[in-house]
């Protein structure tokens, strides 16, 4: 698997200097169901070292940085792309090739 990074992206990231990206997983659970989504974002080192260390995310490294994933069952790509997405004043990370398995 290989992680590709968009222009707009590394200028991002760059600005903000954070070379980690986290791919979250965030549950909802309530007593019918559960609801799981990933929240895709830029992390400080410390913050990633927790992620790693206390929820044993996994790490990949890339030539960009580093790319934390949850324990999760994920249905992932040869190549997840990493792109940013600006909304007014608000910037996300976009992914494609990469998602839950449900």
């Amino acid at each position: 698997m290989t992680f590709t990074y968009t222009d707009e992206l590394l200028s991002y990231m760059k600005e903000k200097k954070k070379e980690t990206i986290l791919f979250e997983l965030i549950i909802a659970n309530n007593s019918e169901f559960e609801i799981a989504e990933l929240h895709v974002h830029l992390i400080d080192d410390k913050r990633a070292e927790d992620f790693i260390k206390k929820q044993g995310y996994g790490v990949v490294t890339t030539d960009h940085g580093r790319v934390l994933l949850p324990r999760y069952k994920l249905d992932i790509r040869d190549e997840v792309v990493l792109g940013l997405k600006k909304t007014l004043f608000v910037r996300s990370i976009t992914h494609e090739g990469l998602k839950l398995m449900r």
